[in-house]
């Protein structure tokens, strides 16, 4: 009879331990998803096209970028999570997501002594860049 009742509650325990492993993958899904949008409407980009760009661009020879393959540089500032709350971007603009389009399409233009090329990606290329370095949050 007791083990009958130890069997019954360690299923009960393990029918709430999974419960609560689903939830907490549910919430943190939802969160990055939620992030990702907000990310994509406030620099008019799209996130999920920016790999290959950066890739492409060769951001990864010279910065660390999580999720990019291959970018573990270390001339450039690490572009991850602290990004978003970082206060200036190339020691100069305001971090906004404005500012950093316009650096990333043309950081000598902003600032000749950078070591940061002006890379010439399209608008809209550097809009997704910038969506998917604030979704990094």
């Amino acid at each position: 009879m007791r083990s009958d009742l130890a069997r019954l509650i360690a299923g009960a325990l393990a029918i709430v331990v999974v419960a609560v492993a689903v939830a907490a993958v549910a919430l943190w899904a939802d969160r990055r998803d939620r992030v990702r949008h907000e990310s994509d409407a406030a620099a008019g980009g799209v996130g999920a096209r920016a790999i290959p760009i950066m890739t492409a661009n060769g951001c990864s020879g010279c910065h660390t970028i999580p999720g990019v393959p291959g970018a573990q540089g270390q001339v450039g500032p690490r572009l991850d999570a602290s990004l978003a709350g970082r206060v200036i971007i190339g020691g100069v603009l305001a971090n906004n997501p404005e500012n950093l389009i316009r650096w990333i399409r043309g950081a000598r233009e902003i600032n000749p002594h950078t070591a940061m090329p002006s890379t010439r990606v399209t608008e809209q290329q550097a809009r997704d860049i910038a969506a998917y370095l604030y979704a990094l949050k």
